[in-house]
């Protein structure tokens, strides 16, 4: 998640975003300038959008910042009133717990119900203060007079608002949260919360502490004015809404309309239960890691020297193969050089070979190069710790493909093994798509064998037009196929190819056409046709280039190889281990 830092008004909202990555919620034009601010130059990609009245600039800037913050951290600067409530969960936090519909807090469409505030105060003036507990929060809320700068972390899944939603009772009961839910019992208070001068004087129980939902706990609470709350209250609270200790607001903040999001409930519960599945990385875990094999280990980024020390004298790595970017090591504040260091003096080879994350084309180019500098350490008996960020997708994948292309065993085999010992999600349509490239090198380009690509070929042209495709794979021009009318413009006719290159165009109400939105060239008899190649070779020393724009959609088949595509894949992959250069067990 990108580190954002927004800063917005309450009439035209105006965001400046301070990230190391582009950003993509902003469909908008993009101009590249510098900026030398302190003698340090910085590069600032400013995006600009208009949507009604509604104006946007975002900033996303690169370099040292004032404000270091985590991936998962933005800055948002409101004015006051803000329109938040927070509350102090059991383990000591600070979350957003509401906001106010139509306050600045929501009309900034970046703060979220279940965000932690980190810091707060005034960022124009490098004044923003470490929240440690409700005490810094009040006193920051009261201290900061118009612009209000807040640090928030969004959290690793999905905070469960709707238990919020079914706390609505106890907020009236308790002056919608005007009144600071602590402890009936004040020697318990968990901070020096006072309640306001409107109210009835009584504070409100809900929990302060996961220690009190325990019997002992309880009886504990019920020291004093044991007749406010009953056994059922009691039991109500501990089943909803044992995260809250208590929930409070800016004192200037204003009766209002509390709402815990703009969007239908029932949605939001439809879509906990669709992340369910969904991995998130959490930073703060540490480093984490699997055992494959006896001499493969996969897992998240080494962090620390401690990380160092504990592969080495614990598991016995002697080797790293690291697909993390030396960006993302400084977005995550790691020492790269430390690491390095701690590698050398604990004899342990380190091999950095990036690979851009999320991007599925660059994975299926770079694998084969992966897969062969693994298997050259494996044949010196060095033991290798893979790893890339989260561990959740790289590093399994090169330890899938290896096993896939090194062992002999099906990639559903491979893949069921490895995420069944490591919790991961591996881009399995890009092994596949590198399987077929690899054998492509063999192959010189051409396969003879069963399909390996579904094609959707793609015509725009207009409404009720009579479209058929014709080409080489269509009994060599004579049988042509039928497209089917998808709407709009579009007709799609979709067919199964084996690796290869292919002449084909489209016959439109009885007139032959090709595509321009798709690549073209001139036969020897002058004619222009479409061409699409099908599978591309695998390279010792891959360069990725952008993919060229085609109309046609191309996905990978996965299917059991026979045996002479078995064959030609495993020499093909290791021709390209045996290619990479030697490598001296020297750490670097």
């Amino acid at each position: 998640m990108l580190p954002l830092q927004l800063t917005t008004h309450p009439h035209t909202s105006s965001l400046l975003l301070s990230s190391t990555n582009t950003c993509s919620f902003c469909p908008t034009s993009r101009s590249l300038f510098n900026l030398k601010n302190n003698n340090k130059k910085k590069k600032l990609y400013l995006l600009r959008s208009t949507m009604g009245t509604l104006t946007l600039r975002v900033f996303a800037m690169s370099g040292d910042s004032a404000f270091k913050m985590n991936l998962n951290e933005y800055l948002v600067t409101l004015e006051k009133p803000l329109g938040i409530r927070f509350a102090l969960t059991a383990d000591g936090k600070i979350i957003v717990h509401s906001l106010t519909k139509g306050g600045n807090a929501e009309r900034s469409r970046i703060i979220m119900v279940g965000d932690t505030l980190k810091k707060a105060g005034d960022s124009s003036q490098n004044s923003l203060v470490e929240i440690e507990d409700v005490g810094d929060t009040q006193k920051v809320l009261k201290e900061q007079t118009s612009s209000f700068s807040l640090v928030l972390e969004r959290p690793t899944s999905p905070f469960p608002i709707q238990l919020l939603h079914k706390m609505n009772d106890l907020e009236i009961l308790f002056n919608r949260g005007r009144v600071p839910f602590v402890t009936w019992n004040k020697t318990l208070l968990a901070s020096n919360l006072q309640p306001s001068s409107e109210s009835s004087g009584n504070s409100g129980f809900l929990v302060f502490n996961s220690k009190f939902l325990k019997l002992k706990g309880s009886k504990l609470l019920g020291t004093q004015n044991q007749h406010a709350i009953t056994h059922g209250e009691r039991h109500f609270f501990t089943e909803h809404t044992t995260q809250l200790a208590c929930v409070f607001t800016e004192e200037a903040c204003g009766d209002g309309d509390w709402a815990h999001g703009s969007f239908p409930l029932e949605e939001y519960i439809q879509a906990l239960d669709r992340s369910k599945d969904e991995m998130y990385y959490n930073h703060s875990l540490g480093m984490r890691y699997s055992k494959i094999t006896e001499q493969i280990y996969v897992g998240s980024c080494i962090q620390t020297e401690d990380d160092v020390e504990t592969l080495s004298e614990v598991e016995g790595v002697t080797a790293i193969l690291n697909f993390q970017s030396g960006t993302e090591a400084e977005n995550w504040g790691i020492n790269v050089k430390s690491i390095n260091d701690s590698c050398q003096r604990n004899n342990i080879l380190m091999i950095n070979y990036p690979i851009r994350e999320g991007d599925s084309y660059d994975m299926r180019k770079k694998l084969p190069f992966c897969v062969g500098l693994l298997l050259r350490l494996l044949r010196k008996n060095l033991r290798v710790f893979v790893t890339c960020t989260s561990g959740f997708d790289r590093s399994p994948a090169c330890v899938i493909a290896y096993l896939h292309w090194m062992t002999d065993v099906s990639l559903h085999a491979a893949y069921t093994w490895v995420t069944g010992m490591h919790g991961c999600r591996p881009d399995r349509p890009a092994i596949a798509w590198a399987t077929w490239d690899l054998i492509a090198m063999v192959e010189r380009g051409k396969h003879e064998g069963p399909p390996t690509h579904a094609i959707t070929f793609v015509w725009n042209g207009h409404e009720g037009e009579d479209v058929t495709l014709v080409g080489d794979f269509t009994g060599n021009w004579k049988e042509p196929l039928r497209a089917k009318y998808q709407g709009g413009s579009r007709h799609e006719v979709e067919v199964k190819l084996p690796q290869g290159k292919y002449y084909y165009k489209f016959i439109v109400n009885g007139e032959w056409k090709h595509s321009t939105a798709s690549p073209a060239e001139r036969d020897e008899s002058g004619n222009v046709n479409n061409i699409i190649v099908i599978g591309e070779t695998a390279s010792v020393r891959p360069s990725v280039q952008h993919q060229q724009k085609d109309a046609n959609i191309v996905k990978v088949i996965e299917r059991p190889l026979n045996e002479k595509e078995r064959f030609m894949l495993a020499k093909a992959a290791r021709c390209i281990a045996f290619s990479v250069c030697p490598i001296r067990l020297a750490p670097k």
